[in-house]
């Protein structure tokens, strides 16, 4: 997307506390804090998954297992100048989203930024996407969490305090449709396992959610589902559209 923050934060400032809900081997972390080098900063990742969790050698960046639907630490509220958070928001299994994001918003300094990113699912001119997008939205529909949660993302910042909100609508060009042959390639790879990452949840039978998913997709155009959309990325290209919508809490 070309940036590594959307929110205006003061980063000539020194001794920032910023934390990455979701993420994932801590790569934004740690590009971030090339960005932002010798500010004397200290850096949070937290990932649901504990084996995404890189074993980094900064002494500025801490990964931990953590979940926006659990309880977060006591000492981690309002310790935090900027929170963001990118791709999150549907593993919210235990406590309604809305309340996740407002566990979220908890953890900002009075006059720190919260940012969220998300992709939206239902996007015309998603290209080699369209049918894992698809695959996603009736997931979405039949779990009762609605593929339309971006747009929804702003007015829970807003009933959870957070003033000075913006929303940004990006078009991120994947596969042969980015003129960047490394970008090409890596948002191939990186569409195609998230894509995999999902077909357990939409073959049936799902322990993390504990429901069954007929969704009416012949079984084998199910388990075509990633090759196709490797395959079409690659040749054709697609459009990951995402949301990002920021805010500052008041002092």
């Amino acid at each position: 997307m070309g940036k590594l923050a959307f929110a205006p934060v003061d980063f000539t400032r020194s001794g920032l506390h910023i934390i990455d809900s979701g993420t994932a081997d801590g790569r934004w972390l740690v590009n971030l804090r090339e960005q932002l080098h010798g500010k004397n900063n200290i850096y949070v990742g937290t990932d649901s998954v504990e084996k995404n969790l890189a074993k980094l050698s900064y002494p500025d960046i801490t990964l931990e297992v953590g979940r926006i639907d659990t309880p977060w630490p006591k000492d981690w509220v309002e310790r935090f100048d900027y929170v963001h958070q990118r791709l999150v928001l549907p593993g919210c299994e235990f406590i309604p989203v809305e309340e996740a994001v407002k566990n979220l918003v908890s953890l900002v300094k009075p006059g720190g930024w919260i940012e969220l990113l998300e992709h939206d699912h239902n996007c015309p001119t998603s290209g080699g996407l369209d049918r894992a997008d698809a695959m996603v939205r009736a997931i979405f529909t039949q779990n009762g969490f609605g593929y339309d949660y971006p747009l929804r993302m702003k007015g829970w910042l807003e009933d959870a305090g957070i003033v000075d909100l913006k929303q940004e609508v990006i078009d991120v060009p994947l596969g042969a449709l980015n003129p960047n042959p490394e970008m090409a390639e890596k948002s191939t790879w990186q569409v195609t396992s998230a894509v995999k990452g999902v077909m357990p949840i939409a073959r049936g039978p799902c322990s993390i959610l504990s429901f069954r998913l007929p969704l009416g997709i012949p079984p084998e155009e199910l388990e075509a589902i990633p090759d196709y959309t490797n395959r079409e990325i690659k040749s054709r290209g697609g459009i990951q559209r995402m949301y990002i919508v920021y805010g500052r809490k008041p002092l």
